[in-house]
């Protein structure tokens, strides 16, 4: 008796995924990202879907001027210098 099992490959992953915290510092690394769709607990992002990331922030603000209306952020995963003062 033969038996044929198919079996299904994971799907690539998308751009178009939530990612949690970790995942997405992982991938971005010292850069700044888009996010969409940022899910909060407690004032600090906990998943969203990563769209873009550089190292240059001018060109992560440019990509905002391609998406549609929506809920976005950006936000910079590297470390953060003790010698600037940053206002917000």
């Amino acid at each position: 008796m033969e038996v044929a099992v198919k079996t299904r490959k994971k799907p690539a992953k998308s751009h178009n995924e939530k990612l949690t915290e970790r995942q997405i510092k992982r991938r971005v690394g010292d850069a700044w990202a888009l996010l969409k769709d940022p899910v909060y607990e407690k004032g600090i992002v906990t998943s969203a879907e990563l769209l873009y990331f550089d190292k240059d922030k001018e060109k992560v603000w440019a990509q905002i001027k391609n998406r549609e209306y929506g809920h976005y952020a950006v936000f910079y995963y590297g470390t953060m210098d003790p010698n600037v003062v940053y206002l917000l």
